[in-house]
């Protein structure tokens, strides 16, 4: 049996409309009809006049309105909106927007296929569209949070896809913000975009990270970093096992050049000079420190970067 076909883009915003001044030329109208027929001939043609010069009158400010750009035809205005729904309705992201009342107005393509709805009916705000875990429930009450104030909001989640059976996980970034320039009072746009591949790369490129460290750690040979002042910035376990330091223990900056570099190396590292921009590397000499104070003689390939 075939599935009911995914529903197009909702769209229940109000429009703002404004009657009133369609409704006063036409009393205007019918009053200068009746005045016409009902009343004495002076009297019916003076409120015909009258009514004639109202409209003129009308008339003449609406063109000058419209010149200046405060009063605009039904059709451009038109045309403007019909263009951005276009744009929201083909967005690749999921988009709704919600009155004060968190009822749905406006729900793009994307949204409705990823609610997985088979009908209008069937859409559910963000807020019980992602339910689950602890951590899920809590992003999304802070985003709620945030619309109900009229605040700008953005959180990241893992969650199941809504409607999905086979329990694979995706990431979803879903921001909120308030909507000022739409008729509807306290409507709030919602955007939900699926970000897995990008956390999936950023996955990917950690762990490749992880693993040129863990290389890097266990290589047989010791390195390390300094910062110009003299702090050491790293340190293989190479090195922290060889100068007898627990690298768990061991943090950025809490170590300097005088620490692990004995007599006058440390003087001898920090006088190498070079031009903007260049990178010089030489051999060096030194005795190392160990933690108890005994020495250690090694043989440094200092490389420093000069700065542009």
């Amino acid at each position: 049996m075939n599935s009911a076909p995914t529903p197009a883009s909702v769209d229940r915003v109000d429009r703002a409309t404004k009657p009133f001044l369609l409704i006063f030329m036409l009393a205007c109208i019918v009053g200068a009809a009746a005045a016409l027929v009902l009343a004495p001939g002076t009297i019916g043609r003076q409120a015909v006049a009258w009514t004639m010069a109202a409209l003129a009158i009308v008339g003449v400010f609406g063109v000058l309105m419209h010149a200046v750009g405060l009063l605009q035809f039904v059709g451009r205005a038109g045309g403007k909106l019909d263009t951005t729904k276009a744009i929201a309705d083909t967005s690749g992201d999921g988009m709704i927007v919600t009155d004060a009342h968190s009822r749905i107005v406006y729900a793009n393509d994307a949204y409705i296929a990823l609610s997985g709805g088979k009908s209008v009916q069937e859409l559910r705000p963000v807020e019980r569209l992602f339910t689950g875990a602890p951590e899920i429930s809590e992003a999304v009450y802070r985003l709620a949070q945030a619309a109900r104030t009229g605040q700008r909001g953005v959180e990241e989640i893992r969650s199941t896809p809504p409607g999905d059976a086979s329990g694979a996980a995706a990431w979803y970034r879903i921001r909120v913000r308030p909507l000022e320039t739409v008729a509807t009072d306290g409507a709030t746009l919602w955007t939900v975009s699926d970000i897995t591949r990008e956390r999936e790369s950023h996955e990917s490129f950690f762990q490749d990270l992880q693993h040129a460290i863990d290389h890097l750690d266990h290589a047989p040979a010791g390195f390390f970093s300094a910062d110009p002042d003299g702090s050491i910035a790293y340190m293989n376990a190479t090195l922290a096992g060889w100068l007898d330091y627990d690298l768990t223990q061991f943090a950025a900056g809490q170590l300097k050049l005088t620490d692990i570099v004995a007599a006058d190396g440390a003087a001898l590292l920090s006088v190498v000079s070079g031009k903007p921009g260049e990178v010089v590397t030489e051999p060096i000499v030194v005795d190392l420190k160990r933690r108890q104070g005994r020495v250690m003689p090694a043989r440094l390939l200092h490389r420093v970067t000069f700065s542009s």
